[in-house]
């Protein structure tokens, strides 16, 4: 087993994704330098978290697929024959139980392991959020969507799992627990500084300054206009309950709208998504709170978390939108390529055919 492990467990919508593509890029890079940066399919390690979680990705009813512990044994393999140092990645770590994280720290053995968190206000969090979780179906309205979260915070009854995520205090509390104070540590983003999570991840690494660096052509999570978020929310309303998470991955989530978020760029002046003042103070309220439990944990916390006090947020109420400009529509249907259709598994596409082959049968048996 590794020497050392530095783990960067989360939180979700703090730039996880820019700094893993970082991570992966420079794989072979930091392999050279005795860390190692394991693959287990992806440029994070969510699937080797999903395998620890026996987590369903998709939709649990519809073909969602509930991983087993193989890629979990997988990549443990991998962390036992890293030379010196492992680095784990995936922002999911954040929702593990403590049954779950008692078995993460037997699994990881004797090492020397340090616990890294990211995090950017809640206020900045909750509209990403949103958008992430359109990307997975959901077919609530914004303000709907909110209601579910804010009216008892702790509780979302559309999305369970925000709350799991973001009670920041309460997750960090867990990870203490079990790794003690001394071994967890939170990085404060700063948005004015795009450069701070790249140069704190070379320090804490023992990297060169400038070895980690933003990727040009990392996947996109970048925020949806209102357009954007209007036709995918559409989308999700009319996609048929008798079509299968793996037709909206295939088509939606990693066709048309991550074709929009990696290839096109809104107008400067595309409408943005608003929040209403009601849900901005609430969720400044359970910000203030969340701040007050970290700062009394004790860990070292680099960054300046007192300045969560003053995010901002666009602020109003959204406006109804009945239509989209064509061109928007027209760049979601360029993503229905080839590429999108190389995905398609040979048993999908088996079974589609054998339906076309027997509907053209009974045609010609009728005429």
């Amino acid at each position: 087993m590794a020497k050392k492990i530095i783990v960067h467990a989360g939180f979700h919508k703090t730039g996880t994704t820019a700094i893993q593509s970082s991570f992966f890029a420079a794989t072979k890079a930091l392999e050279s330098g005795g860390i190692t940066y394991p693959h287990v399919g992806g440029k994070a390690h969510h699937k080797a978290v999903y395998s620890l979680m026996g987590k369903t990705w998709g939709w649990e009813d519809r073909g969602g697929i509930t991983a087993t512990d193989k890629k979990w044994r997988q990549f443990l393999k991998q962390v036992k024959r890293a030379k010196s140092t492992a680095l784990i990645s995936s922002e999911f770590l954040c929702e593990l139980t403590e049954e779950q994280i008692i078995k993460f720290k037997k699994d990881l053995g004797n090492s020397d392991v340090t616990i890294y968190f990211t995090l950017r206000p809640l206020l900045k969090i909750i509209p990403s959020a949103y958008q992430q979780h359109l990307k997975i179906g959901i077919k609530s309205s914004y303000e709907k969507w909110l209601h579910s979260i804010l009216d008892e915070p702790g509780v979302s009854t559309i999305t369970p799992s925000f709350w799991v995520r973001h009670m920041h205090g309460e997750v960090l509390a867990k990870w203490i627990k079990h790794f003690g104070k001394e071994n967890v540590v939170l990085l404060v983003v700063d948005e004015k500084k795009p450069e701070f999570m790249y140069e704190q991840f070379n320090l804490l690494l023992g990297l060169k300054p400038g070895f980690l660096t933003p990727q040009t052509d990392q996947d996109s999570n970048r925020s949806l206009s209102l357009d954007e978020i209007t036709l995918l929310n559409t989308i999700n309303k009319k996609f048929s309950k008798k079509r299968s998470w793996h037709d909206y991955e295939t088509f939606i989530r990693n066709g048309s709208i991550k074709y929009l978020t990696n290839k096109v760029t809104p107008p400067i002046d595309a409408a943005r998504l608003l929040t209403p003042q009601w849900a901005v103070d609430i969720a400044k309220r359970v910000s203030s709170a969340n701040v007050a439990e970290i700062k009394g944990l004790g860990i070292k916390i680099i960054g300046d978390i007192d300045a969560f006090e003053n995010a901002e947020i666009p602020i109003g109420e959204n406006p109804e939108v009945t239509m989209i400009p064509v061109e928007l529509a027209a760049k979601a249907l360029v993503a229905m390529d080839l590429r999108v259709v190389e995905k398609l598994p040979t048993k999908y596409v088996a079974r589609i055919l054998w339906k076309m082959t027997k509907r053209d049968l009974k045609r010609f048996l009728r005429k």
